[in-house]
């Protein structure tokens, strides 16, 4: 009998799997993800452990390139007495114990509800959100809260990160439309911290609060507005990093109890045009 060489038909092909070039590329897709995240949370651990080693002076230059691109890109104000503001901050901070670091703060026209704690001992403050404050205590309350971020030098920390991001993102996605439009001032600027180093934020400002005006009255009065507004789901607050303001405000009212803190009244907000002699806080209520 006579061999007769024949192709093999491709659905006769034993080796061959229809599907063997889709998987492969699921595979790699999957492994390049999986290196990318390992890549990412051990330089993220490397951050953690260089931060607390980083002297200010490199604080210092790390920092002149942000705030001119702050200036740059957003328009400051004096609309909320910003020198009162900085008095305010320089008394806040003159109480924090072993201290020597100078902070200043700018106001910049911004519709959003933010508040950053930048290298150099920087706070910026978004416009709406000094709209929304009522008392001299909320705002207090908020700058004690980035101080705490700079003690914890929660800042750095977020800013590493977030540079680690960006460069693991360019590693992996190339020099791409996407990557430059993560590399930007918004993206590198808002620091994201964890819902921990929040909370812990929260009780530096509460104590510091406490050791300005002897009581802690209005720690909470902005958050409880915030939290009359929020109608997102619990999943929503679980992914975001910030906790939802009904939780930072029960953490609040516990600390208060615990340390047997007095609430007392509030001062006015001293740029609105006519204040009262003195206002109530709601903690109060």
């Amino acid at each position: 009998m006579k061999f007769v060489a024949r192709l093999v038909e491709e659905d006769e092909n034993i080796n061959v799997s229809p599907y063997s070039t889709f998987s492969a590329g699921l595979r790699v897709m999957f492994q390049v993800v999986l290196l990318g995240l390992g890549v990412y949370l051990v330089l993220g651990l490397l951050v953690d452990f260089v931060v607390p080693y980083i002297p200010p002076s490199w604080e210092d230059a790390l920092a002149a390139p942000i705030m001119e691109e702050v200036s740059a890109t957003r328009k400051n104000t004096d609309n909320f007495k910003t020198a009162e503001i900085q008095q305010l901050l320089d008394s806040l901070a003159d109480k924090i114990e072993n201290n020597s670091r100078k902070f200043k703060v700018s106001v910049v026209v911004e519709k959003d509800i933010n508040a950053l704690a930048l290298p150099g001992g920087h706070i910026v403050i978004y416009s709406e959100l000094l709209e929304q404050i009522e008392s001299e205590n909320e705002l207090a309350m908020v700058l004690a809260h980035e101080l705490g971020h700079f003690v914890s030098r929660d800042h750095l920390r977020g800013l590493g990160r977030s540079f680690l991001f960006f460069i693991v993102a360019n590693v992996f996605l190339g020099d791409s439309s996407a990557t430059k439009s993560l590399m930007n001032s918004s993206g590198i600027l808002q620091n994201n911290y964890s819902r921990e180093q929040e909370y812990a934020a929260d009780a530096f400002a509460l104590h510091l609060l406490v050791k300005h005006y002897g009581h802690s009255g209005g720690a909470s009065d902005f958050f409880t507005r915030l939290a009359a507004r929020e109608s997102l789901p619990d999943l929503v607050h679980y992914l975001s990093t910030h906790p939802a303001s009904a939780k930072r405000i029960k953490a609040i009212e516990q600390l208060t109890a615990n340390n047997h803190y007095q609430i007392g009244s509030v001062k006015p907000v001293f740029w609105k045009s006519a204040p009262q002699a003195e206002a109530t806080s709601t903690s109060e209520k």
